[in-house]
Formats: C-alpha cells, sequence, structure tokens
C-alpha cells in the first residue's frame, strides 16, 4: 500500500475531518476557559470594566467562535454525508421487471431514432468503408504521418488503423474504398 494511495483515501480524507473536529472543540472549549478567566477572574485582580476594551475583546471573541465553528460544522456534514453516501453505494438487485407498455411508449421510439437518424444525416452524411478490416463506420481517426519526412494530416480506420487513401488525391484508383450515403447498403466483394 503506497503512501500516495493512503493520502487520496476516503479514509483518509475522513481522519483529516476528524482530527479537525477534535481539534476546533478544543479550541473553542479552551477559548471559553479564557472568556471565564477574563470575566471572572481579572476582576479580583483589578480589572475594570470598560466598552473602550470589551467591544473589540467581545467582537474579537466572536469572530473566532465563528471562525472555527463554521468549518466545524462544515467538516461535520462531510463527514456525515460521506457516510451516507458509502451506504447508498449497495449493489441492486437485478431481476426483470416486466412493465406493461402503452401504445405512446410504442410509438415513441421510432420518432426518436427517425430524429436520431435525421440528426446523423445533417452531421455527416457519408459512411466509410475500410479496405482492410472491412468494417464500416462514419468518421476516420486523423492522425499525423512522419513517414515522408514532412509530418501530413492522414485519415484512419478506428478499428485497424489501416490508412486510408485520400479522396480528394485519388479519384477510385483503389476499389475496395468505398465512401457511401448512409442509406446505402455497402457490398464488398
Amino acid at each position: 500500500m503506497g503512501l500516495k494511495r493512503v493520502l487520496t483515501g476516503r479514509w483518509f480524507s475522513r481522519a483529516v475531518l476528524v482530527v479537525w473536529i477534535i481539534s476546533a472543540v478544543s479550541i473553542l472549549v479552551i477559548l471559553k476557559d479564557i472568556e471565564q478567566i477574563v470575566h471572572g477572574q481579572l476582576y479580583y485582580y483589578g480589572l475594570r470594566f470598560s466598552a473602550d476594551w470589551a467591544d473589540p475583546y467581545r467582537l474579537y471573541t466572536w469572530l473566532i467562535f465563528l471562525c472555527l465553528g463554521l468549518p466545524m460544522a462544515l467538516s461535520g456534514f462531510t463527514l456525515v454525508s460521506s457516510f451516507i453516501k458509502e451506504t447508498e453505494k449497495v449493489p441492486e438487485n437485478k431481476t426483470a421487471v416486466k412493465q406493461k407498455i402503452s401504445v405512446e411508449q410504442k410509438v415513441k421510439p421510432q420518432l426518436d431514432a427517425r430524429e436520431d437518424q435525421k440528426a446523423r444525416e445533417t452531421t455527416n452524411s457519408m459512411v466509410i468503408s475500410c479496405p482492410k478490416c472491412q468494417k464500416v463506420f462514419s468518421r476516420p481517426l486523423v492522425m499525423l504521418d512522419f513517414a515522408s519526412g514532412k509530418p501530413k494530416l492522414v485519415n484512419v480506420c478506428p478499428y485497424c488503423n489501416h490508412m486510408l487513401p485520400n479522396t480528394e488525391n485519388e479519384k477510385c484508383a483503389n476499389n475496395n474504398f468505398h465512401v457511401a450515403n448512409l442509406d446505402e447498403k455497402l457490398t464488398h466483394h
């Protein structure tokens, strides 16, 4: 178990939150004891109450309480929610449930399929057939070819990484390379 795995683990994060909460509670208890010293014991040693020192002291004390209490509350919320999220990740029971399908639900997938086909036609109306693996795809991978000395962009089959001929340079010189519309059925000889 590496140090990186321990430091990025969920239990380490939880331990840090717990240590922070314990430290913040300890600081709040100590600060409350200091409050008792200032407002209790120092009056026996001649301290006189004055708004000149008491108002800023009270302001800073409440700001310290706020600066400790707010992160402590957020840390507690985060800690509790991390345990709740863990219990929610219980694997689901994969039992098949038969559902009644209404007429509207039967028609809707056909409409969605038509809309999906129209969207594909508007974005890219061609399909390409690879001459090597004979698979059909709509968009080739574009890579840099360094073989000729000067790098140039080439189209590559996404399945077998075969370099496809450039249709602009070759005009039907390769009979195995086909570019067709989506509706046409491609046959390989």
